[in-house]
């Protein structure tokens, strides 16, 4: 057991105007139940800890942030119960920095839309430049106010189809999201990456042509923007994770709106603390941009593939996270059929290994997420939760020469998942 006097930080809780200089990452590897029990349950009230990978299963590996005045003390403990670690990041405000300055290359769409795909950008940029493609693509591209987020932003897809001898009221459909959780910033620009790339490939490529034809496409490249919006600001917080929400403590702010769904909320792999990162939130559903995004797929009845996109840790997944149980058997094998496809054509691109498998298996017990309720509730037989890159050497903050590599590879995965949506053809959704 660790034992240790806790003592919060007001600023720590909040998050303004925050610095992360000398923090750390230590990734350890507990080798016995009981040693998972003890950091998921013991480290955190010993002293402060934000988990990047949270405890799971023996011999999976679990990355713990720690502040520099309380990294000393974690090193101290780990120490004295016997645990294995090792540094990944040694400074945490020097990795933020890092992540910014490789150059820049720009790619330049057809029909003189420009957009630098190797850069991060903010949710005005990314909003402004989804403006230009519904200018640039009035055949294709439409935007889509799918709602409101709790500070009043809107939330905003785009939706794109090409002509076919199917009406569009016959055409099955597919979402991709990113941005769930706010500093996860390679998955929206992961998204744009597809999305620009998919309709700058219309018309010229077969392959694309007939899955745009085909296919109702729907993507949100940034699904929690107060969040998002908040690692970008002067008094915010790059490592910020979850909504803007006001909770039940004047401490702490927003909930983890990828524990807020309605399928098995507050189970396994979830909190009731409001401070916590991965706090459920007060109800299912209680989070404004989770019921709004939740109410417009279930009411696009021709929906069969779902992406949500996060990272890190190179995962392709499945449900269930609530359970280790599995589906149905033929719809898990329809499931896992394309995870191992798309991790072969992820694999072929630039030889990243991507594990794939049931969300509560390979990563760790996650009830209340997109990915359950989707399948779980609406029926989308092809629902999927996928954590890019990378495996833990920069985390949450990627350098931005790795921006275009993980859109290079995930371009063909998703091409393999519409493949499988546009095979199945118009769900018998429930």
């Amino acid at each position: 057991m660790f034992r240790a006097v806790v003592a919060l930080s007001v600023l720590a809780l909040t998050g303004a105007s925050k610095s992360y200089t000398e923090d750390a990452v230590l990734r350890i590897i507990p080798r016995t139940e009981s040693e998972v029990a003890l950091l998921r349950e013991d480290l955190p009230v010993a002293v402060p800890t934000s988990w990047w990978r949270e405890p799971s299963y023996p011999a999976q590996y679990v990355d713990a942030h720690f502040s520099g005045s309380n990294l000393k003390q974690a090193q101290a403990l780990l120490d004295n119960a016997g645990f294995s670690y090792t540094t990944l990041i040694d400074d945490v405000q020097k990795a933020i920095d890092a992540s910014y300055e490789p150059p820049s290359q720009l790619f330049t769409v057809s029909n003189d839309v420009e957009f630098d795909y190797s850069k991060y950008h903010s949710l005005e940029e990314i909003s402004d430049w989804m403006v230009t493609l519904e200018k640039t693509y009035p055949d294709l591209v439409s935007l889509v106010d799918v709602g409101k987020s709790f500070e009043g932003r809107t939330i905003k897809a785009v939706k794109f189809t090409g002509a076919s001898s199917n009406s569009t009221a016959t055409k099955a459909g597919l979402w991709l999201d990113g941005g769930i959780h706010a500093r996860e910033w390679v998955s929206p620009a992961t998204n744009v990456y597809v999305l620009g790339h998919l309709l700058d490939a219309y018309g010229k490529d077969d392959e694309t042509t007939k899955l745009i034809d085909g296919l109702e496409w729907y993507i949100l490249p940034v699904f929690n923007v107060d969040g998002y919006s908040y690692t970008w600001a002067e008094d915010g917080d790059r490592m910020w994770r979850k909504t803007r929400s006001t909770t039940s403590s004047k401490l702490c702010t927003g909930v983890d709106p990828n524990r807020n769904w309605d399928m098995h909320w507050g189970e396994a792999g979830t909190s009731k603390n409001p401070c916590a990162d991965d706090f459920q939130g007060k109800s299912a559903f209680s989070e404004i941009e989770v019921s709004s995004v939740a109410s417009f797929i279930q009411s696009q009845k021709n929906i069969n593939g779902y992406v949500n996109f996060h990272s890190y840790s190179q995962l392709w997944m499945s449900p269930w996270g609530y359970t280790d149980n599995l589906p149905e058997t033929e719809d898990y094998n329809k499931q896992n059929d394309v995870s191992e496809a798309a991790a072969a054509a992820i694999k072929a691109i630039h030889g990243s290994e991507f594990e794939f498998g049931p969300i509560s298996k390979t990563i760790y017990p996650a009830s209340g997420s997109s990915a359950d309720w989707t399948y779980g509730v609406c029926g989308i037989l092809y629902s999927y939760g996928v954590e890019l890159r990378d495996t833990g050497a920069y985390g949450f903050l990627l350098p931005e020469d790795q921006i275009v590599p993980s859109g290079e590879e995930i371009l063909p995965a998703v091409k393999v998942l519409a493949h499988a949506v546009l095979e199945a053809g118009f769900p018998d959704r429930k």
